[in-house]
């Protein structure tokens, strides 16, 4: 799950704005728009690939953010942090692991939307249109050596939302999140975990 959660994140800073100007204009847009909302419900699949490796595989997920708080829920894997705590249930072990939430941690999938704020470099690669969207494309390049070599955000140049991001390793894979469903300002369920509503659940308490 480090490699999922590692790529489920994304954000915008001051050290990227003195780069490509179309780049620095569709991310700010972007930003403004994301911090415009209360909470989001994000729908996506998650695709894995390596041609060298023969490898493609794709999952579905929802991650639901408000603040610092989100819920990940990704096939048998559900982890809710309030901010303070997570809880990490495996469905298929009826299992919960509950630990501190470490605000130092930077790669958590409430960063999701946020990760292109520090430490990159970016630049404007084009238009396209996919599915009757107009796509701004623009690859983010990190400043210090990391697990991945570049980021390539799409993003949709009506709604100023994401429509895609792909992370590319040092290994000639990619880790693709592509969007499939968003809503923005809608009741969420509650930020925590409730034993009671899984019956009987084993508790690991890490904190």
């Amino acid at each position: 799950m480090n490699k999922i959660t590692t790529i489920l994140l994304l954000a915008i800073s001051s050290t990227l704005y003195a780069q490509d100007p179309l780049a620095k204009e569709a991310l700010d847009k972007l930003r403004s728009t994301t911090k415009s909302y209360k909470n989001m419900t994000i729908g996506f699949d998650f695709i894995i690939e390596n041609k060298s490796q023969n490898i493609k595989e794709t999952q579905q997920g929802i991650l639901v953010l408000q603040e610092d708080k989100f819920i990940l829920e990704m096939d048998a894997q559900t982890i809710i942090n309030n901010g303070e705590s997570q809880w990490v249930y495996l469905s298929d072990m009826n299992e919960v692991q509950i630990m501190e939430h470490d605000p130092e941690e930077e790669m958590t999938p409430n960063k999701l939307f946020t990760i292109y704020e520090n430490g990159y470099k970016y630049t404007y690669i084009g238009a396209s249109s996919v599915q009757g969207k107009r796509l701004q494309l623009i690859d983010l390049f990190p400043e210090e050596s990391g697990d991945f070599m570049k980021i390539n955000i799409a993003i949709d140049a009506v709604k100023n939302e994401i429509y895609r991001i792909r992370m590319h390793d040092k290994n000639g894979g990619t880790y693709t999140y592509l969007v499939n469903s968003f809503k923005s300002n809608t009741k969420t369920k509650p930020f925590y975990f409730d034993n009671e509503k899984h019956q009987g659940v084993e508790v690991i308490d890490l904190r």
